[in-house]
């Protein structure tokens, strides 16, 4: 039954767990350190990756594990500069960021592989940067460099652009294992997740000890496997999305959970300027899909 689904099912809920996924963090992280969240939260992971192994493929070149431990160490890093964002940030105002990682993967990929930028894709990094512009403008503007003052500022807002390049280094990583290394999603969701639990729980320990993840344990209850759950969630339908369809159709569905997150996570928090930060998100989001059409 579900082989027999579109495409287009798959992008749609990944993005509705993905939202979920971030609010609910929001929440969770409110209450407890990111460090201390994010270690018991991978753990979740990586007991809920062991119900993976029956769809787990093993004929594949070992060597590619040592990519995937890189790609897990990368995003160790985002994962927690990103917590620490939504942790202190609003939500309503950190989450558009992330539709800036098609304008970072553009850039790379021009950087790195000598990718040609079309005229297409400098329009919509320009609609990008404008857009991110008005965003940490937030309505008030009282002098032209006052929005690049006030993001300079913004020490979280900061982190999760700093998460979001690391996420896009990882994205142009995973596209590149699964396309050339190892074709079973389910295997390198596998691995991502054991090697980020090892990552998280080894560099807690040396900095924390565990009697700070055993406390976040009890104080969070619940919500580290919620959240553990709809991020695996999330990733599972994406990649499944991306085995159906090109990346240019599954993109923009994926990408309108920051909208979704904006509104409703905007008034969960009961944030301020929703209505500003949705539209600038929908311009921003515009400018990303032109990067990648």
């Amino acid at each position: 039954m579900i082989s027999i689904l579109p495409w287009y099912i798959f992008a749609f809920t990944s993005a509705i767990f993905n939202t979920l996924f971030q609010i609910i963090r929001k929440k969770a992280v409110s209450k407890a350190h990111a460090m201390n969240f994010e270690s018991v939260r991978a753990m979740y992971e990586a007991l809920l990756a062991l119900l993976l192994i029956p769809f787990i493929s093993w004929s594949f070149d070992k060597s590619v594990l040592i990519w995937i431990y890189i790609v897990s160490l990368i995003a160790v890093i985002g994962i927690l500069y990103a917590s620490k964002a939504f942790r202190h940030g609003e939500i309503s105002l950190i989450s558009p960021w992330a539709n800036m990682r098609p304008f970072f993967v553009a850039v790379l990929a021009f950087i790195f592989l000598n990718e040609a930028l079309t005229i297409k894709q400098i329009i919509g990094i320009s609609i990008i940067l404008i857009s991110a512009y008005l965003l940490e403008s937030d309505h008030r503007i009282s002098s032209f460099i006052e929005p690049l003052k006030h993001l300079l500022k913004s020490k979280y807002s900061l982190y999760f652009i700093f998460a979001t390049f690391l996420f896009s280094i990882t994205s142009v990583l995973d596209k590149f294992v699964l396309t050339t290394r190892m074709d079973n999603i389910f295997t390198y969701s596998f691995f991502i997740w054991i090697f980020i639990a090892v990552n998280f729980n080894i560099i807690h320990t040396m900095m924390y000890g565990f009697k700070d993840t055993l406390e976040c344990l009890k104080k969070e209850k619940h919500l580290p496997v919620i959240v553990a759950l709809c991020s695996m969630l999330s990733g599972l339908l994406a990649y499944k999305a991306f085995t159906m369809a090109y990346v240019s159709l599954v993109m923009p569905i994926l990408m309108m959970s920051t909208l979704f997150t904006v509104l409703l996570g905007g008034r969960f928090f009961h944030e301020k300027n929703l209505l500003f930060r949705l539209g600038t998100s929908v311009i921003m989001l515009f400018g990303a899909y032109l990067i990648i059409v």
